[in-house]
């Protein structure tokens, strides 16, 4: 793809060109010959293909990229709420304080304790890491980690607020808040204190 050129000298070293696209630009040249080297380089720039970052390529995570994933999880959150409710019979403190817990077993079991994933394909390279370190290729602080870290921490103060803060569900409450926010750290990435889950 050849451009046509139209050069207007106004001043020997000054020339002013129309490139294919139809925009007049202009330059500081010493003559037709840099300008057609320019223009040349400059279409020959485009004729590359424009390189974007890959997408996560994770099956094992790249599903809580899609749209509505936060909002599934919060409804299922509430839900599960309404389930112990009705289920056990118990008032609204003690089943918030169950819904805590048992979000804290769940996701502490899969989002920070389990390594690797389930499909062959990536083979290995993911072997040694938790859920919570493949998501989103590691990068930290991203709108996904801040949701995840903020859940619990929601889940924990209308727990505590609803059981009036009394002793032993405020404890747990606190112990599974504690851990959940601390796993989550960006300083604990990768970490494995006392060499826990350290497996090879």
């Amino acid at each position: 793809m050849l451009l046509a050129i139209a050069i207007k000298a106004k001043d020997p070293l000054q020339s002013s060109y129309r490139a294919w696209d139809g925009k007049e630009r202009s330059s500081h040249l010493l003559g037709s010959r840099y300008l057609l080297l320019l223009l040349l380089v400059e279409e020959m720039g485009k004729l590359y293909a424009k390189t974007v970052p890959p997408p996560d390529l994770n099956k094992n995570t790249e599903w809580f990229m899609y749209p509505g994933v936060w909002t599934t999880y919060i409804f299922f959150l509430f839900f599960f709420w309404l389930i112990v409710l009705s289920v056990f019979g118990c008032n609204t403190g003690m089943a918030w304080t169950i819904v805590n817990l048992a979000h804290f077993v769940v996701t502490y079991q899969f989002f920070h304790w389990k390594k690797g994933t389930p499909f062959a394909e990536d083979q290995g390279i993911y072997n040694r890491l938790t859920w919570w370190e493949q998501i989103d290729s590691g990068k930290q602080l991203t709108s996904n980690r801040k949701f995840l870290t903020i859940v619990p921490v929601v889940l924990y103060l209308i727990a505590s607020h609803t059981t009036d803060y009394q002793h032993p569900m405020l404890f747990l409450n606190t112990v599974a808040v504690l851990v959940l926010v601390i796993a989550k750290f960006p300083n604990m990435h990768k970490v494995r204190i006392f060499g826990i889950n350290a497996g090879h």
